[in-house]
């Protein structure tokens, strides 16, 4: 049975964490983008945004142009991943996957942003869950 970490920001959030920081050429549309896939800006600048969705928090950096090769991805793990997807086809759903059982134990689909960025979203499947971890 997984527990919960002991360490709770006031935020509910888990800290030490790790955080994926997506870039954007597009700040103002990455919110929007993000917004429509039941994200809240949680800190916003010019050049920079903490987006949350439950537990889930996403950094999105401002830069003039996106790099190439453009490789920024991140996976996010959760617990109810066709929720997760209904709330993804919210909007523009041109870069989205279908949700898939995958061989290596994860049920997933994955999402790619107006600027390239690479969302992997899945859940565990019960057979392959570990006790142990």
């Amino acid at each position: 049975m997984m527990t919960l970490p002991d360490e709770i920001h006031h935020t509910g959030v888990a800290v030490p964490l790790a955080i994926p920081v997506l870039i954007s050429t597009d700040i103002e549309r990455a919110a929007e983008t993000y917004g429509s896939k039941g994200f809240a800006v949680v800190n916003a600048a010019h050049n920079y945004l903490i987006l949350r969705r439950r537990a889930v928090e996403l950094h999105i950096s401002s830069v003039a142009q996106i790099p190439e090769p453009q490789c920024v991805s991140a996976y996010i793990r959760v617990n109810d991943v066709d929720e997760w997807h209904l709330a993804f086809k919210n909007g523009s759903s041109k870069r989205l996957s279908g949700v898939e059982d995958k061989p290596w134990g994860m049920r997933e689909f994955h999402f790619v942003d107006d600027d390239g960025n690479l969302l992997n979203i899945g859940q565990m499947l019960p057979a392959h869950v570990r006790m142990d971890a």
